[in-house]
């Protein structure tokens, strides 16, 4: 079934359970007393691709499993069985979430995100590392709702036109569809524990009343 097209497989990649895919992957090369140069060897991958590939880090293209199912002798099939189904937890290690590459850093906000593993996840847990201007130039706003929490310095936040000044163990549970940002509010940089829910990102009630909500703040300010 893996190969009536990448379509499908696409409709199936969303959901699946990177790390355990990495584990099979993993488990299927010791069985064959390969390292991780030797599978390279044989194919267009470096060591640095399928070492992440194998700790659940990245998510591989259809052409990628086949290609490295040929040279395992498994096929792809007995790689991604069952994992389809979500992972019940996963766990990240102190300074081991992802750097948001496309944004991290930009405007004084980088993104450490603690949840890619969890493909399809209703949650978005990160934490926010600010400094300088923070995020003031891009303000943030997306349908759901946001919970932030300081784990160190002081920050302020900027929400519609309220602003929220937050310490060391403070924080706060907001309507993100209005636009809102974060700021340095001491010397020093500042981190916060952010955790948004995003309901629809394709239209729906969400949509609708987001457009309500952002409707009446724009008509509060005139």
């Amino acid at each position: 079934w893996w190969f009536r097209g990448n379509a499908y497989f696409s409709s199936m990649h969303s959901t699946l359970n990177l790390l355990d895919l990495g584990r099979c992957i993993r488990a299927a090369r010791l069985a064959r007393r390969l390292t991780l140069e030797e599978v390279v060897s044989q194919t267009d991958f470096t060591i640095s691709w399928l070492s992440k590939l194998e700790n659940g880090l990245l998510a591989p293209s259809l052409e990628g499993l086949v290609r490295l199912g040929e040279v395992l002798e498994c096929g792809v099939e007995p790689l991604v069985a069952g994992l389809s189904v979500p992972p019940k937890f996963i766990v990240t290690r102190q300074n081991e979430g992802r750097q948001d590459a496309g944004r991290s850093g930009r405007n004084g906000l980088a993104i450490e995100r603690l949840a890619d593993a969890w493909r399809g996840r209703a949650m978005e847990p990160t934490i926010l590392h600010v400094s300088g201007s923070g995020n003031r130039k891009a303000p943030a706003n997306h349908d759901g709702e946001r919970f932030l929490h300081v784990l160190e310095g002081d920050v302020k936040i900027g929400y519609g036109d309220e602003l929220i000044v937050l310490g060391v163990g403070d924080s706060v549970y907001l309507d993100a569809a209005i636009s809102h940002t974060l700021v340095p509010a001491g010397r020093g940089p500042a981190r916060v524990l952010s955790v948004s829910f995003e309901p629809s990102r394709n239209g729906g009630p969400a949509k609708a009343q987001r457009a309500v909500r952002v409707a009446a703040d724009r008509s509060a300010k005139s």
